[in-house]
Order: C-alpha cells, then sequence, then structure tokens
C-alpha cells in the first residue's frame, strides 16, 4: 500500500514541478533552510528577499548547481536536477540590481518532469542605515505537457540594527498568479509563501556568525486551497574572516508540512553546508556546498539528499553581518611596535572619534609632535595594529607597513597617509596639502603595504622621523581612522 501511495506522490510531484522550482534555490540557503531570507547576500539570495540586496555594495556573479534526489519512487530513471546563473550589480545613487535565471528539469531522455525555466529582475534599496526594502518581477515557463507561463512578483523589507540584531518580512509569489494555459482542464496558481524571521550576530576578530529563527505560511494546492506552515532553526559561522583564505560551517532543521499539488509532504528534516572562500585582489572567489533531506522519506524510510554546489565570484565573499555593537569596535588604540624609544614617555593618544571637517582657519604649516585635534570629528576609530619594517638595500629603498585590522568589518577603499608632522586640524584639502605620500587601494587593506620612499614629487625623503595613520570607507560609507603612528628612517 505504501509503495502505491509512494508512486501516486511521485506522479502528483512530477505535476507541480512549477511550484517547487524556485524554493530553496541556493547552495548557501540550502544549508541553513528557508531562514536564509534574513541575510540573503549573494545573487540567488535575491530570490528569498529581494530587500536583502540593499545591504549589498558592490558586484557579484554566482552559478549554481543542484544534484535533486529522486527519492526512489521514480518509475522510471530519471535525473533531476536544478541550475542557476546570478548577477549583482550596485549604483551608489540608484540601488543594487539583480538577475537571476533558474531552469529545473532532468537530464533523462525519456521523462516525466517537466522543464521549468524562470527570469527574476530584483531590486532593492538601503533607505536608513538599519532598513532596506525591495521588489522582484519574476516570468514562469513551464514546457513538458505543453507550455505554461505566469508572472508575478515578490515583496521584502529587511531591518539590521548595530547590536547584532537582523530580522526580514517577505511575501514570495505575492499575485498567486494562474499558470496559463489550464493543463487537462486543471487551474494551477503559483504558491503564495508569507515569511517571517529574526537573527542575532556575534562578530570577533577570528569568527563571525549567527543564529537565526523564521516562519512561512503557505497558500498552495490545485483542486483546492490549502495553508500549511514551516518553522526553521538555521546557523551560520564564519571563522578567519580577516585572512586571506575563510571558511564557513552552516546548518539547520526544518519542521512542518508543505503542499506538493493536492497532498501534504512532511518537510521536517535537516539541512547542513559550508563554505570555502579565498580573497582575491578587491573581490572574493567563494565555493559553497548544501546537503539537504527534506522534503520526504523515500518509501524504505531512508533520506537521501539533494546536494547543491555553487562557485561566486565578487564583492562580498565572507557576509557583512550586522555590526554587534559599534562601539566595541571603538577600543584603546594597541601599541605600536615600531614606535621610537622616545615616544615611550609620552602619554598615550586619547582615542579619537573622528575627524569632522574643521572650519575654515588660517592653517599655515602642520604642528611637530602635537596631537591633531579629533573633537567632535566623524571619522570611526580603526583599530588597527600596525609596524613598519624598512627593508631598503643599496640604492633600492622599500618600507614596509604591516597591517593587521582588529574588528571585523568590510572596507571598499583605503588610503595610507605619509606625514613628516602632524596636522594642526584634519580636512581633506590639509591632508593631501602636507602628506608627503599616499598610498591608496580597494577593498580590505593588504597585510602588506610598501612605499618606495618617494614624496610625490618623485625624490627620496631625507632621514629622520615620519609620521603615518590609515584612512578607510566601509560597505555603509562611514569613514574610519587610525590613530598617529609615527617611525624613523635611519
Amino acid at each position: 500500500m505504501r509503495k502505491i501511495a509512494g508512486v501516486t506522490f511521485l506522479v502528483l510531484l512530477l505535476g507541480v514541478t512549477a511550484h517547487s522550482a524556485d524554493f530553496l534555490a541556493s547552495a548557501r540557503g540550502g544549508g541553513m533552510g528557508l531562514s536564509y531570507f534574513v541575510l540573503a547576500d549573494d545573487p540567488s539570495g535575491a530570490l528569498y528577499n529581494p530587500s536583502a540586496l540593499g545591504f549589498i555594495k558592490g558586484w557579484q556573479a554566482q552559478l549554481m548547481y543542484n544534484k535533486m534526489a529522486n527519492y526512489g519512487y521514480a518509475v522510471r530513471a530519471e535525473k533531476p536536477y536544478d541550475g542557476l546563473f546570478g548577477l549583482v550589480y550596485y549604483r551608489p545613487d540608484a540601488g543594487t540590481f539583480a538577475l537571476n535565471s533558474i531552469q529545473s528539469g532532468s537530464f533523462a531522455r525519456l521523462t516525466g518532469i517537466p522543464t521549468v525555466n524562470h527570469v527574476v529582475f530584483s531590486y532593492g534599496r538601503q533607505f536608513s542605515n538599519w532598513w532596506s526594502g525591495g521588489a522582484s518581477a519574476k516570468y514562469l515557463m513551464e514546457t513538458g505537457w505543453g507550455k505554461r507561463t505566469a508572472y508575478d512578483v515578490d515583496l521584502g523589507f529587511s531591518y539590521r540594527s548595530p547590536v547584532g540584531v537582523a530580522a526580514a518580512a517577505v511575501i514570495e509569489n505575492a499575485l498567486r498568479s494562474k499558470l496559463s494555459p489550464d493543463y487537462r482542464a486543471t487551474k494551477e496558481y503559483l504558491p503564495r509563501r508569507s515569511r517571517l524571521g529574526a537573527g542575532y550576530f556575534f562578530a570577533a576578530r577570528d569568527f563571525q556568525g549567527g543564529v537565526i529563527a523564521a516562519g512561512q505560511l503557505e497558500e498552495s494546492g490545485i483542486s483546492q486551497k490549502y495553508t500549511t506552515s514551516l518553522v526553521n532553526m538555521g546557523t551560520e559561522w564564519w571563522f578567519l574572516p580577516l585572512s586571506q583564505f575563510s571558511f564557513a560551517l552552516r546548518g539547520g532543521y526544518t519542521f512542518g508540512k508543505g503542499i506538493l499539488g493536492d497532498e501534504k509532504a512532511d518537510y521536517s528534516g535537516p539541512t547542513a553546508g559550508l563554505s570555502l572562500n579565498q580573497h582575491i585582489g578587491t573581490n572574493d572567489l567563494r565555493l559553497d556546498y548544501a546537503w539537504q533531506a527534506y522534503p520526504f522519506k523515500t518509501s524504505d524510510g531512508s533520506s537521501p539528499g539533494s546536494h547543491y554546489v555553487a562557485i561566486t565570484f565578487g564583492w562580498g565573499g565572507v557576509p557583512d553581518y550586522p555590526e554587534r555593537n559599534v562601539d566595541e569596535y571603538v577600543q584603546k588604540p594597541r601599541p605600536v611596535k615600531a614606535q621610537p624609544p622616545e615616544a615611550k614617555t609620552q602619554p598615550p593618544p586619547e582615542t579619537p572619534k573622528i575627524f569632522r571637517p574643521a572650519p575654515a582657519t588660517d592653517v599655515q604649516a602642520p604642528l611637530v609632535d602635537k596631537d591633531t585635534d579629533f573633537q567632535n570629528a566623524s571619522y570611526l576609530q580603526f583599530d588597527v595594529e600596525m609596524e613598519v619594517n624598512d627593508i631598503s638595500s643599496l640604492d633600492l629603498q622599500r618600507i614596509v607597513f604591516y597591517v593587521r585590522p582588529q574588528q571585523a568589518m568590510k572596507t571598499t577603499s583605503w588610503k595610507l597617509y605619509i606625514f613628516k608632522a602632524k596636522v594642526k586640524s584634519w580636512t581633506d584639502e590639509e591632508a593631501n596639502k602636507w602628506a608627503l605620500q599616499i598610498i591608496e587601494g580597494k577593498g580590505v587593506p593588504p597585510i602588506n603595504i610598501i612605499w618606495d620612499g618617494m614624496n610625490r614629487n618623485k625624490d627620496l625623503v631625507s632621514k629622520g622621523k615620519y609620521y603615518y595613520l590609515l584612512t578607510a570607507v566601509d560597505d555603509k560609507g562611514r569613514n574610519y581612522s587610525t590613530v598617529w603612528h609615527s617611525f624613523k628612517l635611519d
């Protein structure tokens, strides 16, 4: 009896591929479960929650393949699959755009599984430091027993606070559009899914991660409408997030039932995944893998899994989690190992809050050995441990600045300023006027920054004492600066 039910269930499954093709279409999200929509910060994440795009401040390209299990019910040798290609592009004055193309079907020559193609255009924009909104326009085409199409939209809102809390609300297939034309005089509608979830995130120098809880209500069914619910717990942890190479582990568990055709299926089951990320220049190359056991068990009680693999290149390989507490990142400056002996007798500088552009004053020259006025400034403290080493030989001069950030944040650009003396008041004009040299780049500051010992006029500088500081801009547009450091050229 159970085998007969299994075959009947397969027929229903194959007949409603359009219902499930756009669900859990991400390797990273597949490892966590549906709660991934609270983060959703890669191209395929736009399928979960378009508003999360508002927190993406760069470009990404992604390829994903899912080797789906046939769950032992197939009456013929099926080879079901999902595939995805996605792009994300950010414009500072316009927001973040995403384009995803998804196909599901079977590699078997004789198949009962229809081919379903999705094209999804998404847009997200950050309204404030904490809020973003977004929408997706979707086109679906199913072929196999004739051609059927449907159009629909997704809507979402996301919230990320500076105390490590994130939340999101999404309506997928808000219009619950009908696939047209009808198949065998049966009206079939896309499932409407409403999701609500929240998570709490942690950040440290060597790891970052969080735990998310989410729920989903689905309106689905063919001959009649059913409402079912799912609850999911998901977690993700990244290790060595500031290093050239980092990795992540994730997992989740889902409780509840969903609708396939007019049958309720038990979606309760675990998910798991991992990621490997390599920082290349100003971008990241990330490999994601996920395994999931649900939506249902086979007739012999086993749970063969679906296997997702995705590769992503571009900005943000390691996710930019909500900051747990901005104040935790404004720490006392660490001792500078390159500081000359006489500097140890001086009292340590107070931690600055930032440099706000100073009022127009007659600043004629930098003041030697005087602290710059940082009161009421607009640059957050950039906690970086730095050392300087002169590796010059003969007539080849090379000064290496070793950079080790002490806080987890995603920078989009940085500048190293080198001065003969500290400036009296910090403005961009004063910094550019008195800096002997400015070295700059995109993304995260490299571990080693090399200076050739020349000023901006291409002349070698003389021996003596010099001052430097490092500034940066993060992906939310906030400015950061280190305290003053000094070193000697002998």
